[in-house]
């Protein structure tokens, strides 16, 4: 590329455009850089990698993706990303197409340059010609220096505003531990056997998709849904989950809640790069005593994490608390039964599902959803609507 800058559509629904030579060049030199900019810590260091396609786990994350690309005096593969996805949910309780700003790496050669200002510029001539309500990015609340560099709004250059949504919190359960209630913290919940729980089918389609919009119209930022993604595509946003892949709560016929425990191994890897001693050690003993409470979540050092969401999820309004213990309990099992050692689960800290997470062992990270706009570009302004505000299988 003879500019330093470039800006490419990508549209996961045109399968003509994923076949072409272009895209299998950036395939791999996009795969490449993720690989070089992995995010340092002295305890774990974890590798996330999208093989064998990195555009094909782009449908996760929407329909039409935006990317701007940094390749200076660098021919043979990018030094710098982004992206801006194009997703739909539900915002004022309508169905809205809203952005997410995400993987936004820079190699370390070019780190401390100008480049990421001229990549903001790109991206805020991007925001000015394809107008949306509102653009959505997610950064690590221990990310300081992150957030220190993109919470400073400086109105005379070309770096947008970064305005605070909500905290996101992740889950990381580990499936394997001692006593068959593992990771249960209690006896198993009472309120489940009031409700007949199974596996959903092809039949539970339209009343699962009725439940999504009852639950869309009261939470920013829920997904809407249609038939298609539920086929197992790989290019819908939940590329690779089934219905069938869906556990529902049914009270007197009526599905009231539903849980995913969603696969996205084949496409979206977590691999351990690095261990600290510390940690290795526990490991070591865990491993020694795994016929006492099974194999240990952490794999060795160069491996891949075995693990599910569970997720995409859903409630009937008003009955979260409620249900949300018994749709994880149901999900961790099914995921068990599939051979699972970690599940993962996401809930925004203002819905009322999150505290269902004091049911079972975990570690956990925080993160917070940001708004991104320039002054001159649409701002959403959000409400006293309770919110859902991003499903973990797209972040």
């Amino acid at each position: 590329m003879a500019k330093a800058l470039e800006h490419f559509f990508y549209s996961s629904a045109a399968p003509d455009l994923a076949k072409s030579a272009r895209v299998e060049i950036l395939d791999a030199q996009i795969r490449q850089l993720v690989r070089q900019c992995k995010m340092p810590s002295s305890f774990i260091e974890l590798d996330y990698q999208t093989e064998p396609s990195f555009f094909a786990a782009l449908a996760t994350y929407g329909q039409d993706h935006d990317l701007v690309l940094i390749q200076p005096d660098n021919p043979g593969g990018l030094t710098g990303l982004g992206i801006r996805s194009v997703r739909r949910v539900y915002l004022g309780g309508s169905p809205t197409d809203i952005g997410y700003l995400h993987h936004l790496r820079f190699h370390p050669a070019i780190r401390g340059g100008s480049f990421l200002a001229r990549g903001y510029k790109a991206f805020r001539q991007i925001f000015n010609e394809k107008p949306l309500k509102v653009t959505l990015t997610s950064i690590l609340e221990d990310n300081l220096s992150a957030r220190t560099l993109l919470e400073s709004n400086r109105a005379s250059s070309n770096m947008p505003e970064y305005q605070p949504v909500s905290r996101f919190l992740t889950t990381l359960i580990p499936l394997s531990g001692p006593g068959k209630r593992w990771p249960l913290r209690h006896r198993e919940n009472p309120v489940g056997s009031a409700f007949l729980l199974r596996t959903l089918d092809r039949s539970d389609l339209p009343a699962l998709l009725a439940l999504f919009d009852q639950a869309g119209r009261h939470n920013d930022g829920a997904p809407a849904l249609t038939e298609s993604d539920f086929n197992g595509s790989k290019s819908s946003v939940f590329a690779g989950l089934k219905i069938t892949d869906m556990i529902g709560i049914f009270e007197a016929e009526e599905l009231i809640g539903a849980i995913g425990i969603w696969n996205q191994q084949g496409y979206r890897q977590i691999v351990l790069s690095q261990l600290c001693r510390s940690l290795a050690g526990v490991r070591d003993l865990w491993q020694l005593g795994s016929r006492f409470w099974g194999q240990c979540p952490v794999p060795p050092t160069g491996e891949q994490v075995n693990y599910v969401l569970l997720d995409p999820w859903v409630i009937k309004p008003g009955r979260e608390k409620e249900l949300m213990p018994v749709l994880i309990e149901a999900g961790i099992r099914e995921a068990q039964q599939r051979g699972a050692l970690f599940a993962a689960l996401g809930i925004a800290e203002k819905n009322p599902a999150i505290s269902a997470v004091k049911t079972v062992f975990f570690m956990s990270y925080w993160s917070i959803i940001y708004q991104v706009f320039w002054p001159e570009t649409e701002s959403y302004q959000f409400g006293q609507r309770q919110m859902q505000i991003a499903n973990l299988g797209a972040l």
